[in-house]
């Protein structure tokens, strides 16, 4: 597998892209004016304590108090100092999430400064490397403090290892200081910002370029891919042209797609993709694909497409918690369990570790995967001032319905006009002069007179008689 990364920098938005095999498997965006918290420590003061949920809600300073859970430990109270780490960002009306339990991310290390113990990622498979890694990070670690390795730890030298356990140690016993004298609320450390939280985390192998069209970025990327010795070949370019960096890398219409409900599959099958508030539900469809062999083979083949597609576009939308996938009907145990297969291996890249429970009886699979961001969705759009987010309004003959209804009430009213103004929006108004307006005059034995308004909503509209007078 050859991957790139793209990142556009400018001073109001980062926007990153992991293109993997020619094709954009994840992006982010984070806004200048928007705060990213996830990582970041604060010392906070407990508001209150909500034994009924063995939660307590902290005050971090911000625009919204942070939800801690508590578990079986509610040993906090209110008014107490405690120091906590945000784990997830605020989304819409909720604050955001944080934890007790401290990390500090190094480049080929995670320090738990609370535990005692050493871990070490599944990704590294050889053994013997497991072994020295497990050796080293057991001598160097701080006594009393835990590591978590990373991947890129892998090969790398002790000296290095070493140096990036105490460059981390240090980190902490700053922290420490520094939370000892500050007045809570208060930020103590703010995580990266996106360009070098990248580097840090997204380097693996087969990570071939990292291109960036801003020249203080690649200067920041550069001086840290030079202390890093497994960065070695990885190719660093300075995008200057005019064209947008994503244009100009062939992924625009990736990036535009990210919003689209439908997802084309190659076969000509598709993904439905929809959100709602407790999950995402994804239902795959043979659209116009008819298959060259027998019915099971279709059924397979657009099935198959659509696990490997959907492992992506969680990665691309960055779509976390329950998503539930409704696959074409399987009849055998045997294609169930190779859809199943085909799913995990897809999701085997996925940074968020998602979750794959059984196939059900009605071919339902439920995933699970990490949230710790606002969704993409949510950054990168608001909800339709028309529709508020419903994604449908009410149709035309709907509408002229309730007009026709309203116009009844008012001429049944003593002393009514008998000359009437109906104001709609163009796209009633149009609709109600061709098909019903003199229907209507003939039936109901009135004048009546159609403008229209664009300023209205779609779905408002008003009756007026010939004075003026609002209806």
């Amino acid at each position: 597998m050859t991957a790139k990364i793209i990142i556009g920098a400018s001073a109001d938005e980062t926007r990153m892209g992991l293109v993997e095999n020619g094709k954009l498997m994840e992006y982010l965006v984070e806004r200048t004016a928007e705060q990213h918290l996830v990582g970041s420590i604060f010392k906070g003061r407990v508001c209150n304590v909500v034994r009924g949920i063995q939660a307590a809600f902290v005050d971090l300073g911000l625009e919204q108090n942070a939800f801690l859970y508590l578990g079986e430990a509610m040993d906090v109270t209110e008014g107490q100092s405690i120091i906590v780490q945000i784990s997830k960002d605020a989304r819409g009306t909720k604050g955001p999430t944080a934890t007790r339990e401290l990390t500090l991310p190094g480049r080929y290390a995670v320090l738990l400064p609370q535990a005692d113990y050493v871990g070490i990622s599944r990704k590294i498979t050889d053994k013997s490397e497991k072994e020295r890694l497990n050796k080293i990070y057991n001598q160097v670690r701080p006594k009393g403090m835990g590591v978590v390795v990373r991947t890129a730890a892998s090969g790398v030298s002790e000296e290095l290892l070493a140096q990036d356990v105490a460059e981390l140690a240090a980190a902490w016993r700053v922290l420490e200081a520094r939370q000892r004298v500050a007045k809570a609320p208060c930020l103590l450390r703010r995580e990266l910002d996106l360009p070098i939280r990248i580097v840090r985390d997204y380097l693996r192998p087969g990570l071939e370029e990292i291109v960036i069209d801003d020249l203080v970025t690649y200067k920041r990327v550069e001086e840290l891919l030079l202390q890093l010795p497994q960065a070695k070949n990885i190719r660093l370019t300075l995008y200057q042209g005019l064209e947008d960096i994503f244009t100009y890398n062939q992924q625009q219409e990736a990036v535009a797609g990210i919003s689209d409900k439908r997802v084309p599959l190659p076969s000509g099958g598709y993904l439905v993709i929809d959100y709602t508030e407790a999950m995402t539900v994804i239902d795959v469809n043979s659209g116009k694909f008819s298959g060259r062999e027998n019915l099971e083979e279709t059924i397979m083949q657009i099935n198959r497409e659509a696990a490997s597609e959907i492992a992506r576009q969680l990665r691309l939308r960055d779509i976390g918690g329950i998503i539930v996938v409704d696959f074409i009907d399987m009849h055998t145990e045997e294609h169930k369990k190779e859809i199943l297969n085909v799913l995990h291996n897809a999701l085997a890249g996925d940074k968020m570790h998602p979750k794959v429970q059984d196939i059900t009886v009605l071919n339902l699979v439920e995933i699970t995967r990490k949230k710790s961001r606002q969704n993409l969705s949510s950054v990168l759009y608001a909800p339709c001032p028309v529709c508020d987010g419903s994604g449908r309004v009410q149709s035309r003959e709907t509408l002229a319905l309730e007009v026709k209804r309203r116009l009844r009430v008012l001429l049944k009213r003593r002393g009514s006009a008998k000359s009437l103004l109906i104001v709609a929006n163009p796209w009633l108004a149009q609709w109600l002069l061709a098909k019903d307006i003199r229907a209507w005059e003939r039936e109901l034995a009135c004048t009546l007179k159609v403008e229209s308004d664009p300023s209205l909503h779609v779905e408002s509209f008003m009756i007026l008689d010939n004075t003026g007078v609002d209806k």
